[in-house]
């Protein structure tokens, strides 16, 4: 240990200070440092957590990136785009997407079915979200209240999530029916839905329009794409079974291929009963029988007979509309990287369709969110001022009180440069002391505010009814190193009025 820093730690370790007027000025000034600490880990984890829990709800309603098509009538309807290409393979292949759901936007009009005397029921004008999966999904985890949510089926669910928020408005609740007035080829289409599940994310402008769905109901309401449908017959002697395609296209005609490569407008088809037969049947809807051009994929069905036993089996029945959808939302595995994949989609894409990011969907909440960052600068700021200002002071008063013990040094031939260290080393001693407990006091709070949500809000203003506190480690970790270093250099200001005292003045001082 060199002789400056034993020095000191003799000074701070002298129990003079207990008999003089220094001690509580240097208990006051660490206190000081402590609190200007304390608020400034309080105020980042503040700032921490309210943007990770506004972005993880805004994430459940359109997560990293969104892919739609750039050519769209309404912005609160997606138009359908055909994800039977190359780089929407490339897409679902990438190393840097964690996730990609299929979703659909379309905007209706909703109206309560239960009876309410002598009064009209009131109409809510919404958005469905049509949702690829619902199980495994994170958003109804964390914010389903009440009920749940629609179930896996081949069949479609006509059952939708709703928000608190519009159950308010319209007064609806769990098992409810509701009439959804929707728009389709220019025709209002009315459809009857029951709530299965209510949920509420404290963002109460994007809960009152969203209401979620099975994607294939909106596939089916859009009409995109189409399912082979096929009854089949045996005759009298059961020589010949007949199969009937029974779909019909409101927008234009029908032509099959019954797996012998010819194209035709006949919905009928006859195989013997006597062979093992398999028939990949292909349904086109085309705009004419003159043209033929394609209005939607075309749709393939495998039948398949058993002679034997006289069995009939329809494969691949999924139907052409799982080719279709209204967008895919993107989760990256590397948040900070979202940018970089975003400006490379849009090169693999092209200009037809419109990628964006999270922050440009929600453009108003963000910078709500960079405002708040703003703010916690200036805190900061402010902070490190307190606590230069306090260490300051106490290190001035301590050169004061040690004035004479100066001179004895200085006329013992100690060097203006260890004089500084000396007083420097002994600021860091007092600030390292008042930054462990500073972080000692912010864990405290954070710990406490996490388990039991003391400090609360008006979630219509702040979108959350408890203030947020994480404890982002790496951010906190280079705030307090940043802080300590910058209290420490201006510790050196004071201490040169220590290396300016003469010797002889000094020792003759009464202090």
């Amino acid at each position: 240990m060199n002789f400056e820093l034993y020095v000191a730690k003799r000074m701070l370790k002298n129990k003079k200070h207990s008999k003089n007027f220094s001690r509580p000025i240097v208990l006051i000034s660490i206190i000081g440092v402590m609190l200007g600490v304390s608020v400034m880990v309080v105020t980042i984890s503040i700032a921490t957590g309210f943007q990770n829990r506004i972005k993880d709800k805004l994430l459940s309603f359109g997560n990293h990136i969104q892919i739609e098509s750039m050519f769209q009538s309404n912005n609160n309807e997606t138009s359908p785009i055909i994800t039977l290409n190359e780089s929407f393979t490339n897409l679902y292949n990438s190393k840097d997407i964690f996730k990609i759901q299929k979703y659909a936007y379309k905007s209706a009009i909703i109206q309560s079915k239960r009876k309410t005397s002598g009064s009209i029921n009131e109409l809510e004008g919404v958005i469905f979200k049509g949702m690829e999966h619902f199980q495994g999904n994170s958003f109804f985890n964390d914010y389903l209240v009440e009920g749940k949510y629609p179930s896996k089926s081949k069949k479609i669910n006509d059952t939708i999530v709703i928000s608190k928020e519009i159950c308010k408005k319209l007064n609806l609740t769990i098992n409810d029916k509701v009439s959804a007035f929707f728009v389709s080829d220019g025709k209002p289409k009315q459809r009857n839905l029951t709530i299965g599940g209510i949920y509420e994310t404290g963002l109460n402008k994007i809960d009152s329009k969203f209401i979620f769905i099975d994607l294939k109901y909106l596939q089916k309401i859009n009409k995109w794409g189409m399912q082979l449908k096929v009854s089949s017959s045996f005759r009298e002697d059961s020589s010949i079974i007949e199969f009937n395609a029974d779909n019909f296209s409101k927008n234009g005609k029908m032509i099959f291929d019954w797996g012998n490569n010819k194209i035709v407008t006949n919905n009928q088809f006859e195989i013997p009963t006597n062979v093992d037969t398999q028939i990949n049947l292909i349904g086109y809807e085309v705009d004419n029988f003159e043209q033929n051009n394609l209005i939607s994929i075309a749709d393939t069905l495998i039948i398949s007979f058993t002679s034997s036993n006289k069995e009939i089996k329809f494969s691949n029945s999924l139907g052409s509309e799982q080719y279709y959808t209204g967008g895919l939302e993107i989760y990256t595995k590397d948040e900070e990287k979202k940018s970089v994949i975003k400006d490379q989609l849009k090169l693999d894409f092209g200009p037809e369709f419109k990628i964006t990011t999270i922050e440009e969907q929600h453009q108003e909440i963000f910078s709500w969110l960079n405002l708040i960052y703003q703010n916690v600068y200036i805190i900061l700021g402010l902070m490190i001022a307190v606590a230069v200002i306090n260490m300051s002071c106490a290190l001035l008063v301590l050169i004061v009180e040690k004035t004479k013990m100066i001179g004895i040094l200085k006329a013992l031939g100690m060097k203006n440069i260890s004089l500084i260290k000396i007083f420097v080393s002994h600021g860091g001693i007092l600030l390292f002391y008042g930054f462990l407990a500073g972080n000692s006091l912010a864990i405290l709070i954070i710990q406490l505010q996490n388990k039991f949500e003391f400090l609360k809000l008006s979630q219509e203003n702040y979108y959350l009814d408890a203030v947020p506190m994480d404890y982002p480690l790496s951010t906190i970790i280079i705030l307090n190193f940043s802080a300590f270093i910058f209290c420490l250099i201006t510790m050196i200001l004071p201490s040169i009025i220590s290396s300016k005292t003469s010797p002889v003045k000094a020792i003759n001082s009464e202090i």
